[in-house]
Parts: structure tokens; sequence; C-alpha cells
């Protein structure tokens, strides 16, 4: 509730409202005590103003431990959570759509993605993307398995082909509309950044600012957001470094060009922030994807395999059957990451054994 406190323009200050005179809520009652230094809050209000009551989401530290908190739930792995704001980026073609969308599935249908279990229900997904034509997309849902009734998208193209115009993310106009539009508790998938927003200059912390606010009203719903974005030439997130401020996780997506992968796409997944588990429940992992069939075959391994590999071969376990009853993956994940370790001068593959190179 809002308290009539008088506002003193000579002072510049604003006495505090006490805990009784918030309970009884009559107008300009205050209480003795330290002011309240408006100095730099922007232009100062007249004299009477109607100020909001900041005391109202105030408690101590016995008041906090009192309130009855729900859990947030969670929608894939341990790392995403209900409510969350996170980033998918990769640099161009490396796969990050394939990725997306394969979130998409996992959390449409309640089923779990690679090594990250399924999240606690199924849950409604709104897919918007901003980039790729029309036959393609509907191409890729048939691929990963997306017809299903939980899964909507929103594409620009479609909405050019029948308005005329696409949406703008920038613009509080389409805000309001994607508000009114997306349901509580669903997963948003913004794919993809740079096309899915005009106006808003990317290096520039100021200009986050024109979405930063309605990302915020989007959490008190308990949606959750996933922005893909690409990666600048150093490998980094591209654009200010403010937008990575609230974001719970970012997944970094690079793509692998071995030659044993011919048709197959592959890439690796790391993630570069998450707070809502540990390093053990994010590990790396590598995923290669078969689209020569329908629905694709999807392969994910720990990416930090290679590495045990190689210690199990230093440490005398030279053949593949061998390794992979070891590390528990098939025989041909064993294959791969030798081949690899070859390449890189590390061991050398000699009648089916594996040596490492001293």
């Amino acid at each position: 509730m809002n308290l009539i406190i008088p506002f003193d323009p000579a002072t510049m200050s604003v006495p505090l409202p006490s805990p009784a005179s918030r309970a009884a809520a009559t107008p300009a009652t205050t209480r003795p005590g330290p002011a309240w230094d408006v100095t730099e809050l922007g232009p100062l209000p007249a004299s009477g103003t109607l100020l909001p009551d900041i005391a109202e989401g105030s408690v101590n530290g016995c008041e906090l431990m009192d309130l009855t908190l729900t859990p947030r739930p969670a929608v894939l792995g341990a790392w995403m959570r209900q409510g969350d704001l996170g980033y998918l980026f990769a640099p161009r073609g490396a796969g990050k759509s394939w990725m997306a969308m394969l979130i998409a599935r996992a959390v449409a249908t309640g089923q779990p993605l690679g090594e990250w279990p399924a999240g606690q229900a199924a849950l409604p997904v709104c897919y918007f993307d901003a980039e790729m034509n029309l036959p393609d997309v509907q191409a890729r849902v048939r691929s990963i398995g997306l017809a299903v009734p939980r899964f909507h998208l929103i594409s620009n193209e479609l909405l050019f082909q029948r308005h005329g115009r696409g949406i703008n993310i920038a613009c509080p106009t389409y805000q309001a509309a994607l508000t009114r539009y997306l349901p509580d508790g669903c997963l948003f998938i913004i794919d993809n950044l740079s096309t899915s927003q005009l106006g808003m200059a990317e290096n520039d912390n100021d200009a986050f600012d024109d979405i930063r606010d309605w990302l915020l009203a989007l959490r008190h719903r308990a949606i959750t957001v996933l922005i893909v974005h690409h990666a600048g030439r150093n490998g980094l997130m591209r654009g200010s470094s403010r937008r990575e401020d609230m974001a719970h996780w970012i997944l970094s997506l690079k793509g692998c060009d071995d030659d044993d992968l011919q048709h197959k796409t592959a890439f690796t997944t790391t993630f570069t922030k998450c707070r809502n588990c540990t390093g053990a429940e994010a590990r790396p992992l590598f995923w290669t994807l078969d689209t020569r069939s329908t629905p694709l075959t999807l392969l994910c391994s720990n990416n930090e395999d290679r590495d045990v590999l190689l210690d199990h071969i230093r440490n005398g376990v030279t053949r593949a059957g061998d390794l992979a009853e070891l590390m528990e993956v098939a025989c041909g994940t064993i294959s791969r990451h030798a081949a690899k370790l070859e390449r890189l001068g590390l061991i050398t593959i000699r009648n089916r054994e594996y040596h490492a190179v001293d």
C-alpha cells in the first residue's frame, strides 16, 4: 500500500515510515530517524507526492526464515529452473538453433536430453524464430520430432507473409503483445537476439535497458527465457557485458569439424556461468546429430571422457573393448576419442591397440 509521505525540498529528504504506520496505513504518518537521501534519485518530487512504500518489500532475518517459499521447479537438468533467464551462444553455423530446438523438445515432452534429466513436468514452449526460412524450420521440427501439442512456433517470416511486419522485442508494443501471448510458467526461446530486435545497439550497456525490465516482468510470471545469441571473434558472447548480469546460466556451444564425423552435425557445450547447480551437474558435453534419418539420431557423451581415456591408456589399458567397459561408453565413442588423440600426437594406434606417446 502507498502512503503519503511528506517530502521536504529544502532538505531533500523523506522521513522513514514506522512499521506501525505501515500497518495502520494512515496518511502522512512518519517516525523520527535518519533521513533518506534522495539527491541521486533523479528529478525531485513535489512536496506531498505519493511515494511507494519500500518497506513493504523489507523483512528482517527472522521474518525471512519464517516465510513459506516454494522451490523453483526444475525445467531441464539441474541447471535450468522455472523463471530463469539464460543464454545459448555460438559462432555462426555451429549448431545453436539445433541445440535450442532439442532443448525445446525435451521441455515440451518432459523427457531428458543427453545427460540432463527431465524437468519436473512437461511445459509449454514458445519458440520465437526470427532468422530461418519457414520451410527450413518445418524440416528441423520434423527431424527433431517437435510436432507435439506443447510446442508453439512464433515465426517472423509467417508474420511477414500474413501481416507485412515482424516482431521487434526492443519495442514496447511488441513486448506487450508477447507478454499477453505467453502463458505463465512456459519456456520462451528467442532465436536469436540479433535478428529479433531493431534499434538496440549491441555494444551499448544502456541499450540493453530496452528489454531488461520486460525480461524481469516475465520472470515474475515464472516464464523461463532462453536467448540464442552469437559469439564474437574472440569466442565470447557478442555485445555488452551487462546482459550477462541477470543470467542464471550461459551455455557456450562450439562446432566440431572432425573428418570422421562426415554427414553429421557435432558440437560441444560448456557452461561459462551456472548459478543453479554444481560443476558436476553441468559438465562439458559432446553432441553428434545424424540428420540422414527422421527422426534424427542423437548421441551425447561427457566431453571430459577424452582426458579420462588418455589417463587409462597411459596406465596400460590399451584395447577398445576394455576401455569401453571401464568407462561405460560405446566402443564407437572410444574409437572417436582415440582418433582425435592420435591426430594430436598423444597416442599411436597399432593392431587395434592404443599406446601413449612418451
